[in-house]
Order: structure tokens, then sequence, then C-alpha cells
């Protein structure tokens, strides 16, 4: 499968929140979901932002590239970072998806982190782009 997310950091923190009801549940993580046909990777990243956060996301950077395998289930991932200016991410789905949610510095973010999290993560940190899977 292919899962899209998008990181927004602002003033040295990362938007975080607590994943329920899904794979990886009780982890941290932000907007993300699977490519729909058709779809560009970008046009991806922006629904999910505006169906689970209620932000429209200008500007996106690729951040990394992942082969994900974890919570038995096998992705290639793609983050962005996102630029939202000035806008709140709010989770907006009413099923409950998240739970706690806001700002965590970006060097000590909550844990556990969903995986595709996780890496981007490390990735803004390192400067590394690419995560070839579970044996690095």
């Amino acid at each position: 499968m292919v899962g899209v997310g998008v990181v927004f950091v602002r003033g040295g923190r990362v938007f975080l929140a607590q994943r329920r009801g899904a794979h990886g549940e009780d982890t941290w993580g932000s907007a993300g979901g699977h490519l729909e046909f058709g779809e560009t990777l970008e046009e991806c990243a922006r629904r999910e932002a505006m169906e689970e956060l209620g932000v429209a996301v200008g500007e996106l950077r690729v951040l990394c590239l992942s082969n994900i395998i974890a919570y038995d289930r096998h992705y290639v991932d793609v983050e962005f970072l996102g630029d939202i200016g000035d806008q709140d991410p709010v989770p907006t789905a009413s099923d409950g998806s998240f739970g706690e949610y806001g700002w965590y510095p970006l060097a000590d973010p909550p844990q556990p982190l969903f995986e595709p999290m996780r890496l981007a993560i490390d990735s803004l940190l390192s400067g590394r782009w690419y995560y070839a899977g579970l044996l690095e």
C-alpha cells in the first residue's frame, strides 16, 4: 500500500495527535492516509490534512520516503513537510480517530511515535530522506 503523511512544524515544535481505532493505536502521528486512485501525492497530503485536522496546506516539501513494515502491514510511505501558516490543527473526525493532541518539542516528542512519524522526525533532525526498511 502507499501511505502519505504531512508533518507540521512551528517554532521548534511539531504537531502530534494520539491515534485511536487504527493500526498504530495509541502512537503519536499527524494527518495521513492511503493514496487514492488517480490522486497525486500532494493532493493526498492536502486532502488528509483537511479531512483529519481541518487545515488547508500551502507549500509542501518532500521530507522522506520509507519502506515500512509495521503493525502487520507493509507500506511505501511518503512524508511531506507542510506549511499551514498560523492555522491551528484540530482533529475533525467524529469517530474519535484521534485522542490527545498539541504542539510538542521536536527534540522531545511524546512516545511512542507512529512509525512514519518517527522516521519523519528523524529526517527533520538528521537530513536523511530515505529509509529502506527494518534492517537499516
